[in-house]
């Protein structure tokens, strides 16, 4: 079972595919630029 993410923390890092099928790591991105994450459920 995956830990629990806590209010006003940083997000863990994670790696998941983009809508081309490219692999995509939040650290990529760490400091450089506001992330909005958007998890569709159901949604294909």
């Amino acid at each position: 079972m995956s830990k629990r993410v806590e209010l006003n923390q940083p997000a863990p890092d994670f790696t998941l595919a983009d809508f081309k099928g490219s692999e995509v790591s939040l650290s990529n991105f760490r400091g450089k630029k506001n992330i909005l994450l958007v998890f569709n459920r159901g949604f294909f």
